[in-house]
C-alpha cells in the first residue's frame, strides 16, 4: 500500500497514519530534538515493515559516527535490501543507504542529492546530504545542493524555516556571511527554537569577530532549547569561543566546567571534540587548565581506533597525546596507518591528511612543537578534507602558528 504525506511524497506502508507520524519524527530530527527516536519507534510500532522508517532509523544511528552501531545499522539495511515493493524514491534511498553504511560517502551524497533533484521536498534526503557535504567537500557543495530544493518551497510550508537554517550554514561555510546571516535570521523569525539556524548565525559572528554580539545572541536563544540533544553542548562551546574572542578566558573555562564536562558521560563524539578543542585553545593562550584533560582520557582511549570519521578520531588522539599516554597514542597512530589502506572515503582522507595530522598532534604534545607544526603546515591547504566547520578546524591553524 502506498500513502502520501503533506509534501506529496509516497510511502510504502500498511498503515494510513504512518506518513504523518513519519513527518513528525522528521521534524524532531530537523530540530535536534531528543524525541526523534521515540517518535520514529511509534511509526515502526504502527508498521514495523515501513521501508522509509526503517532506513530513517539506520540513518540516525549512522549520524552518531560510532562504529559500535554497525551491526544494528546493517540490520536496518538488510530489512529493506531485497524488498521488491519499494517505490522509486525509496529505492534511491536504499541505494544511498548502502553506499553510506559502507563508508562510500561521496557516492552516498551524490545519490542523496539526486533524490533531492527528483524529489525536492524530501527533507530527510536534504538534511542527510547537508550533513555529508559538511564532512566532505564543504560550503560550495552545501550551497549547490540546496539551490534547487529551495525553489520548490514557500515560506508558509512546514520545514521551510529549517531549510533556511541549512541554507544559512551553507553560505557561512562558503564565506558569504551576509547571505548566511540573512537566511539564518529569517529561519529564527520563523522558529526561534531552530538551534541549527542559531548555530549558523553564531558562526557568522565568530568568523567576523563580532564577539560582543555573539555572547548575548546565543544567550537570547538558549531558553528555547528544551528537549534538545547534545548539539546544545556544541552551542555552549561556541559561547566559550566568543568569550575567548573577548579575552575572557575565565568565563570560557567556567562554561567548560559547568556545561561541557558532564555530557562527556554520554560518549558522543561531538562532546569530546568540544572538550579537547577548547582545552587546547585555552592552553595555547596561557590558561592553566589543571587536571581537566584527565576525564577525557578513558573516553578517548576507548574510541581512538574509531574509523567512522577522521575528524573526531583526531580529537580522540588529543587527550592521550597531551597526557603522555604512550600506549594509547601508539595505538591511535597505528590505527591511522591501517586506515590509509581502506578503500573508503575516510580511508582516502586518512591517507591525504589524517595520518600526518595525527603524527603532528603527537609531536606537538610531546614537546616537538616545531616538527609537528611543520608537518601539519605542509598539508594545511588540504585540512578541509576532514570536514567540520571553519571554526572547528581553526584549532589546527592555531596549533601550526603557536608551535612553529
Amino acid at each position: 500500500m502506498a500513502n502520501k504525506d503533506e509534501f506529496d511524497l509516497s510511502y510504502t506502508t500498511t498503515d494510513d497514519d504512518t506518513p504523518a507520524l513519519f513527518c513528525d519524527a522528521l521534524e524532531s530530527y530537523l530540530a535536534s530534538s531528543t524525541e526523534v527516536m521515540p517518535k520514529l519507534e511509534t511509526v515502526l510500532e504502527k508498521d514495523p515493515t515501513m521501508p522509509m522508517a526503517i532506513m530513517f532509523r539506520g540513518y540516525l544511528m549512522k549520524l552518531a559516527a560510532d562504529p559500535r552501531f554497525r551491526a544494528p545499522i546493517n540490520t536496518c539495511y538488510e530489512a529493506v535490501a531485497n524488498r521488491e515493493d519499494l517505490n522509486e524514491r525509496e529505492q534511491m534511498h536504499r541505494h544511498a543507504f548502502d553506499y553510506w553504511q559502507h563508508d562510500r560517502l561521496e557516492d552516498a551524497v551524490k545519490l542523496f542529492d539526486a533524490i533531492c533533484e527528483a524529489y525536492p521536498r524530501d527533507m530527510l534526503a536534504a538534511r542527510v546530504s547537508h550533513y555529508l557535504h559538511f564532512y566532505g567537500s564543504g560550503g560550495q557543495q552545501m550551497v549547490d545542493s540546496l539551490q534547487h530544493i529551495i525553489n520548490h518551497w514557500q515560506p508558509g510550508d512546514r520545514f521551510y524555516g529549517f531549510l533556511k537554517g541549512m541554507q544559512s550554514f551553507a553560505h557561512e561555510e562558503l564565506g558569504d556571511y551576509a547571505a548566511a546571516e540573512a537566511a539564518g535570521r529569517e529561519a529564527l523569525d520563523i522558529n526561534p527554537a531552530d538551534i541549527w539556524a542559531t548555530h549558523a548565525v553564531t558562526h557568522v559572528l565568530q568568523m567576523q569577530s563580532r564577539f560582543e554580539e555573539g555572547v548575548p545572541f546565543i544567550e537570547s536563544f538558549s531558553n528555547q532549547w528544551h528537549g534538545i540533544n547534545n548539539f546544545a553542548n556544541h552551542m555552549h562551546w561556541h559561547k566559550a569561543l566568543q568569550h575567548i574572542g573577548l579575552d575572557q578566558l575565565d568565563e570560557a573555562l567556567t562554561i567548560y566546567d559547568a556545561l561541557l564536562v558532564d555530557p562527556l558521560e554520554d560518549d558522543f563524539y561531538l562532546d569530546v571534540c568540544n572538550a579537547a578543542s577548547l582545552l587546547w585553545r585555552l592552553e595555547m593562550l596561557g590558561k592553566n587548565v589543571g587536571h581537566r584533560w584527565e576525564p577525557l582520557l578513558e573516553l578517548s582511549r576507548n574510541r581512538i581506533e574509531d574509523d567512522e570519521l577522521v575528524f573526531p578520531t583526531l580529537h580522540y588522539l588529543m587527550a592521550p597525546a597531551v597526557l603522555g599516554d604512550a600506549e594509547a597514542v601508539e595505538k591511535g597512530l597505528q590505527h591511522f596507518q591501517r586506515w590509509t589502506n581502506d578503500d573508503t572515503t575516510q580511508g582516502s582522507v586518512a591517507r591525504q591528511v589524517g595520518l600526518p595530522m595525527a603524527q603532528a598532534i603527537q609531536e606537538i604534545a610531546s614537546g616537538h612543537g616545531a616538527e609537528g607544526s611543520a608537518r601539519m603546515a605542509a598539508i594545511q591547504d588540504h585540512i578541509y578534507l576532514i570536514g567540520g566547520s571553519h571554526a572547528q578546524r581553526d584549532l589546527f591553524s592555531q596549533l601550526i602558528s603557536h608551535y612553529h
